[in-house]
Order: C-alpha cells, then sequence, then structure tokens
C-alpha cells in the first residue's frame, strides 16, 4: 500500500511540475532567455557555491543546538549536506524523512527528536519569513495596494506569527499543560482499536512531549541566531546570483517574493525538483511588486536552476562523507 502510494505520488508530482512549467513557460516566458540569463553570472558561480556551503553550515548548527547534541558542527554538516539536496529532489517535503533516517543512522539519534527538531525548525522558519514578508510589504506597500488586501498581507501573517510565538512560549512556560491537552486529544483515537491510529496517537504524543522540552536558555537562543544567519545567507546568495545574472530587480521586492515563497513552500506541495512550484509563487510575488511576467518567470527559472546545480555537488560530498558513529545525544 505504501509502495503504491509514493508511486502515484510521485506521478502527481511530476504532473504538476510539467503542466506548470508548461504554461508558465509557454505563457510567460520564452525558455531560450534561462540559459542565456544563467550564463551571464558564470563569473559569480564559484562565489555563490561558497555562501551555499556556508548555508549547509548554517543548517547544521541549529540542528545541533535543536538536538542539544555536544558533537562538533562539521561532523553533522554531511547529514545537513545530503538532506538539502533530498529536500530540493523529492517531492511533497519526503526529503525529510532523508533526515531523520540519516540522524538515526549516522549520529543514533531517536526519530522523535528527529520530527520534533524539524517541526520547531519549521515553525521558527515561519516566523522568520512572515516578519521578512510583513516588513518588506509594508515598506512597498504603495505597489502593492490594490493587488494584494491589508488582511491577506499583514493580518493573516502576523496573527499566524503571534500564534506561533505563543504556542513556543506556552510549551516553554507549561508543558505538563500542553503534554495533559496533547493526552485528551489523542485519547479518543486510542479508543478506535486500530493499531496504525494507534501508532500515530502515540508518535504525537511522544513529538509533543519532545516540543515541550524546550527552555529559554543559551543553546535555544542559539537555535534563533542561526536561523537569522542561515536565512541571510540564503536569501542574500539568491539576491547576489539575481544581480550578476544582469537582472534589475530592487532587492526589496526580491526578499518580498522569496519570503513568500518559501512561505509557500513550507507546505508539502512540492513537485518532482520543486519544478513550478518554486517559479509559480516566486513569479506570482514580483509581478505583484510591478515587475513584468516574463522577467519574474525568468528569474524565477533561472535561479531555481542555478540552486539545483549546487545540490549536486553538496548531495555528492553528504554521501560519500560519512563520519565516524558517537552517540552524542545528552541523557534526558
Amino acid at each position: 500500500m505504501s509502495k503504491r502510494f509514493s508511486i502515484l505520488k510521485l506521478l502527481f508530482s511530476t504532473a504538476v511540475a510539467i503542466v506548470v512549467c508548461y504554461v508558465l513557460l509557454s505563457k510567460y516566458a520564452s525558455i531560450q532567455r534561462i540559459p542565456e540569463t544563467v550564463a551571464r553570472a558564470k563569473s559569480a558561480l564559484a562565489i555563490g557555491f561558497g555562501l551555499y556551503c556556508l548555508l549547509v553550515w548554517t543548517k547544521a548548527a541549529r540542528f545541533r543546538e535543536l538536538l542539544r547534541l555536544d558533537c562538533p558542527i562539521k561532523q553533522l554538516c554531511p547529514i545537513l549536506a545530503l538532506y538539502t539536496f533530498w529536500g530540493n529532489i523529492l517531492p511533497m517535503r519526503s526529503g525529510d524523512v532523508s533526515y531523520v533516517y540519516l540522524m538515526a543512522q549516522r549520529e543514533r539519534v531517536d526519530g522523535t527528536k528527529s520530527v520534533a527538531s524539524l517541526m520547531l525548525a519549521s515553525i521558527i522558519d515561519l516566523v522568520l519569513l512572515i516578519g521578512l514578508m510583513t516588513g518588506t510589504g509594508w515598506v512597498l506597500r504603495s505597489h502593492l495596494q490594490g493587488q494584494l488586501s491589508y488582511i491577506v498581507l499583514f493580518l493573516i501573517p502576523l496573527l499566524v506569527g503571534l500564534s506561533l510565538i505563543g504556542l513556543m512560549l506556552l510549551g516553554i512556560i507549561a508543558p505538563s499543560a500542553c503534554n495533559r491537552l496533547a493526552e485528551r486529544c489523542v485519547n479518543p483515537l486510542f479508543r478506535l482499536n486500530l493499531k496504525w491510529v494507534s501508532w500515530i496517537g502515540k508518535r504525537t504524543l511522544e513529538i509533543v512531549c519532545e516540543l515541550t522540552q524546550i527552555r529559554l536558555d543559551a543553546r535555544f537562543c542559539k537555535t534563533w541566531a542561526y536561523s537569522i544567519l542561515g536565512m541571510g545567507v540564503r536569501f542574500g546568495c539568491q539576491c547576489y546570483l539575481v544581480h550578476e545574472m544582469g537582472i534589475k530587480i530592487p532587492v526589496l521586492n526580491l526578499l518580498f517574493a522569496l519570503a513568500f515563497t518559501n512561505i509557500f513552500n513550507l507546505l508539502p506541495i512540492q513537485s518532482v525538483a520543486n519544478l513550478g512550484t518554486i517559479e509559480a509563487p516566486f513569479a506570482f510575488a514580483l509581478v505583484q511588486c510591478g515587475t513584468s511576467e516574463e522577467i519574474a518567470v525568468v528569474t524565477g527559472f533561472s535561479l531555481h536552476l542555478l540552486i539545483l546545480l549546487y545540490c549536486l555537488p553538496i548531495g555528492g560530498y553528504g554521501w560519500i562523507k560519512k563520519p565516524r558513529v558517537q552517540n552524542n545525544l545528552k541523557g534526558a
């Protein structure tokens, strides 16, 4: 059953990629412009790759703090390199499975802890992305007015961001209450006497328990610092590459589009290699800022192509470099 589901998911995501790419390239831009645009950045490719490697390092540093490991950051870099590769290739956030598997195989980290760290990292990313999108959106509000309503652009994102921060604070301040609430919500599932439902219920309670282990300490502050640094490196690298490709788009417009796209892609909606599901929201956001449809689409595909090219050697490094397994996880 799971194998059939995986095949259907792959076929569906591939079809989505083909359809979305065909619509974007046939209606809004010429495919010939993409290699021409990428070629203009050839002198900057090495610097861009260096920044991308730095991004992998910041990811490794962040997850070391999230998992409270005491190993060197470089020991986790191969895992995060391979996770970055699969995250950019596999559809519907299937790449997250590689992180859980690699952490278990190479670092002996329990799967529940890995899943909880991914969830917490996604929450932090979403809060930061919402802050960036609303901040740049406020500066660009004269361009966006009439295109996106204030409710969509500011009110809903701010409410979501504040709610996520509130949930994190609740988990820190009242962990026991959070666990009891989770038990009350999940207990009815156990009464169904279905094995797979019970399994999901148990895993959910374990993940909630892990999430409530957060403490306002130095490691939590470092997690946020590495998250901010990683986002700065990622978006800085992409803005640099766009500039080197000779595309004249204001930095604020690019940051708004990148934040909007990354919020969109936190959902499990990616196609194979994220083709189309990256370019469509990115081009949409740029068009709302006043960029022409052709430039927006060409920029999206060109930038995405460079990122995929960077992922290949990164993934190869993660595959070849296998550190010796150590049990670095602190006791409960």
